[in-house]
């Protein structure tokens, strides 16, 4: 890998992702590096000025190798990944292929480029049943989507490419794609004025995406390697998250109404106790994480300035 900071090519899988859309934000704002955009679900980025992009079928690697051997990435940034909890746990195949399979051969182009590979992992590793999670706690997922990310995170070690595991928990920020997450259906509920119902039990520490792409900014400039949880200052319940959404972005707290996870009979089972001790990043990577309140308004204020910006150009 070219040790020269100045002159990384940064290779991003699943360039449609929030997380993507900071990074290549901070990336152009902070660094000269060059940015190679690779996704299957955006035909057209819209941020592309003095950046390559490939739209790309994840089931042609062979198309995917091309892309590595012509661009010959020092970093790559895999954010791609099959999310939807209960999908996976109904489709096992197509989220084994997109979790693990594309990690594997993803893991196999780093080694043929001599590129640092950095890979998105999750607290539903964990059961759930303590919380907060240190990198060195034992994992044990109790869901089909937890089992296919710690299997990612083995193909990654087993790979022997340097590598950088960075685990999260409910990611929210901003997205010029409208890419749906709690914050935007909690946010979607809000404006339809209807009560609805958020659960309690569920617990976690929400990561704000410009603090991943900060972490990640860090760890390339300091060459880390290992695995680093990176989350948010607030240890909440989704309720109370909720409610944090609705003040931040002036809505009815009252519509929020509480609920157990138990009564929405959901095919996955979710870790209750999650989120993610994050003293590692605060401490090798002088990383501090936004509160909930904070990260939820740098977002309002990321989407005020899109609207004007549509506004203005007819979008």
């Amino acid at each position: 890998m070219n040790s020269n900071t100045n002159t990384h090519k940064i290779l991003i899988v699943g360039a449609g992702s929030k997380t993507a859309q900071a990074l290549v934000r901070l990336i152009k704002a902070e660094t000269p590096w060059e940015i190679v955009l690779v996704s299957s679900t955006v035909k057209e980025y819209r941020q592309n000025n003095g950046m390559s992009y490939y739209p790309l079928d994840y089931s042609q690697p062979k198309e995917l190798k091309n892309i590595f051997l012509k661009e010959l990435p020092t970093v790559v940034i895999n954010t791609a990944a099959m999310t939807n909890v209960d999908k996976c746990e109904t489709e096992h195949k197509a989220a084994w292929e997109a979790n693990v399979t594309l990690v594997e051969y993803i893991a196999r182009m780093c080694k043929i480029t001599d590129a640092h590979l950095i890979h998105f992992s999750t607290d539903y590793i964990f059961d759930g049943a303590k919380g907060l999670y240190s990198e060195t706690d034992i994992p044990n997922p109790i869901s089909y989507y937890g089992k296919t990310k710690l299997a990612s995170e083995n193909s990654c070690k087993v790979s022997t490419v340097p590598h950088t595991i960075i685990r999260t928990n409910v990611v929210y920020g901003f997205s010029i794609y409208n890419t749906k997450d709690f914050v935007e259906w909690v946010l979607t509920n809000l404006e339809a004025g209807e009560p609805f119902t958020v659960v309690t039990d569920q617990i976690s520490n929400p990561t704000f995406t410009d603090d991943i792409a900060l972490a990640i900014i860090k760890i390339i400039k300091k060459k880390r390697e290992g695995t680093y949880n990176i989350g948010g200052a607030d240890w909440l319940s989704r309720f109370d998250f909720a409610k944090v959404i609705a003040s931040v972005f002036h809505f009815d707290e009252e519509l929020i109404k509480p609920i157990l996870t138990e009564s929405l009979n959901q095919k996955a089972k979710r870790p209750l106790k999650g989120g993610l001790l994050t003293l590692k990043a605060q401490t090798d990577l002088q990383m501090n994480f936004a509160t909930v309140k904070a990260g939820l308004s740098t977002l309002r204020h990321h989407k005020l300035m899109d609207a004007m910006e549509k506004e203005r150009f007819g979008v």
